[in-house]
């Protein structure tokens, strides 16, 4: 996975995960994988295969918020806070 970061003229990189044969960009903000050949085409967060998507990626979201934040696998068992309102959130918890 390709982590988000601030590209040289000020915008931002999405990170940029594989499900089965496709690239998706994941926009945390808008809680939606966006297939990269075709942004429109899209998975949210909350579908079935959204959900599937997030738990192979390691993404939560705060159930309080609902801001969305990918978790690396070291963490999947610590008791974690949202970064936004610090709300307990367990990590690979159905959305």
């Amino acid at each position: 996975m390709e982590m988000e970061a601030e590209d040289a003229d000020g915008t931002w990189v999405l990170p940029v995960v594989q499900h089965g044969t496709t690239k998706y960009f994941v926009d945390l903000r808008l809680r939606q994988f966006r297939n990269v050949r075709k942004p429109h085409e899209y998975w949210g967060f909350e579908s079935e295969t959204g959900q599937k998507m997030c738990e192979q990626t390691g993404i939560v979201v705060c159930r309080e918020c609902r801001m969305a934040a990918i978790i690396s696998p070291a963490l999947d068992r610590e008791e974690l806070r949202c970064m936004n309102c610090l709300a307990l959130i367990v990590p690979r918890v159905r959305l």
